[in-house]
């Protein structure tokens, strides 16, 4: 392996790694390793244990209150990540910054966040109809969902309050006696009203004015380009950059791209479906099943190739310790044990194979579904579907488009190897930095 091209990415991951915004967000992730490992777990059970229709165990007795549970588990750990993520930015980012716990400003941070999300939602009844529910608080703002706000607003309410802290004329100032952790609270008191209400005020502005939320104009700036094009070989490698690109900075593509994403590929697998089953050729090369099968395998950014790379290649401990925990969730495409324990997010060094890496795996699925290589998807499969299995199924039993599977995570695991052997040397620098001077000398 070139040495040069190891040292350009420890070099240009050490400096990434060290701004503080990113330190802050990559730390925060760091954070919730235990609780994503935990909805990990009661996903695979629920997804794939007791998945009423194909689940191995969905016929034993008592499945349902397993299920409830896992639903609950997951409510309290993914269900919320959002709420967790800002309040865990804000500390992070306010004690580089000088606060003396962080806690505070993560407080006030997870307040506007919350004074950013609109006092009437659109919920489903149990009758199955659409209705105004004022008051609540959705898992469309406090899951993953919510991430892309979650972050920005985890960043800017810190500055604010950081800023607004410096000013004497902001503070209250308490006596002697009162206890610290009171007088800290009065004295953050002015600064943490002034931020709040910021925040408050333009989620207010905005949908008085436009009818709008602050979250419904963020997404719709990166859906806008989505819309047209996922049938065309760069539409949809730019629909897999951006949102591949947007997991390595802690948001979930699938969940901010899947409203305008999801029901184009949809539509298009029912196109594929119809013609089948009118005896003609499937339309479509693009379909949700395709990108299930083809580009997510393990997860994002064709992670099962990463796991493969990081099994053979690398001789880090913490690394092979987290696959011990991941390794077989990401059989079953649950990716989030990797991505944060690895982690890959804010990772520089395996942040640009993953984005890579689908980017390859769509090209040689797209490119041999054109050609006719292989059959096209048409039939929808559940996404916890393991490779190799999944395309044989999405393609009506094509062995085909398994072969091609092996293929592409081969190809892909040869683009993560450079990086695994960059992240063995950051690895080795590390240790030799520590190594305390008398031991050196010996």
């Amino acid at each position: 392996m070139n040495n040069k091209f190891v040292e350009w990415i420890a070099q240009a991951s050490g400096k990434v790694g060290t701004n503080k915004f990113i330190l802050a967000i990559r730390d925060a992730f760091a954070d919730t390793i235990p609780i994503t490992i935990t909805a990990a777990f009661f996903l695979l059970i629920n997804n794939v244990l007791l998945e009423p229709t194909t689940g191995l165990l969905r016929n034993m007795p008592g499945h349902e209150i397993i299920t409830n549970i896992g639903i609950q588990a997951y409510n309290g750990t993914f269900g919320i990540l959002a709420l967790i993520i800002t309040f865990l930015i804000a500390c992070r980012l306010a004690k580089s910054m000088g606060s003396k716990d962080g806690v505070t400003e993560g407080v006030i941070a997870l307040a506007s966040y919350v004074s950013l999300v609109p006092n009437s939602v659109p919920v489903i009844s149990n009758a199955g109809k659409t209705v105004q529910a004022s008051s609540v608080l959705t898992q469309d703002y406090s899951s993953a969902s919510g991430m892309m706000v979650s972050l920005l607003t985890g960043i800017f309410a810190t500055l604010i309050m950081m800023r607004l802290q410096k000013s004497d004329r902001l503070k209250i100032h308490m006596p002697d006696s009162v206890p610290p952790a009171v007088g800290n609270s009065f004295s953050a008191l002015f600064p943490g009203m002034i931020t709040v209400g910021f925040f408050a005020a333009i989620e207010g502005i905005l949908n008085t004015t436009t009818g709008l939320t602050v979250s419904a104009i963020i997404i719709k700036i990166l859906q806008a380009p989505l819309v047209t094009g996922f049938q065309s070989l760069p539409g949809i490698l730019f629909y897999v950059l951006l949102s591949t690109f947007v997991f390595t900075i802690g948001i979930h593509g699938a969940d901010v791209f899947g409203s305008i994403a999801g029901p184009v590929l949809l539509a298009s697998l029912q196109q594929n479906i119809d013609a089948i089953h009118a005896g003609q050729a499937a339309p479509n090369i693009v379909t949700q099943p395709f990108l299930d099968a083809y580009v997510y395998m393990g997860g994002g950014g064709t992670m099962i190739a990463l796991v493969i790379a990081l099994l053979i290649f690398s001789k880090r401990p913490d690394e092979r310790a987290i696959l011990k925990i991941g390794g077989v969730p990401n059989i079953f495409n649950i990716s989030e044990p990797i991505m944060f324990g690895l982690p890959v997010v804010f990772n520089l060094t395996y942040a640009i194979p993953f984005c890579i890496a689908p980017l390859v795996s769509t090209i040689i699925a797209y490119v041999c579904t054109a050609l006719h290589l292989i059959n096209a998807t048409y039939i929808l499969i559940p996404w916890v579907t393991p490779p190799i299995i999944s395309g044989y199924l999405a393609t009506g039993g094509d062995i085909r488009a398994a072969i091609m599977q092996v293929v592409i995570i081969a190809v892909d695991t040869l683009i993560y190897m450079p990086f695994v052997f960059a992240s063995n040397h950051q690895y080795a620098l590390k240790a030799q930095e520590e190594v305390p001077a008398d031991d050196t000398a010996k």
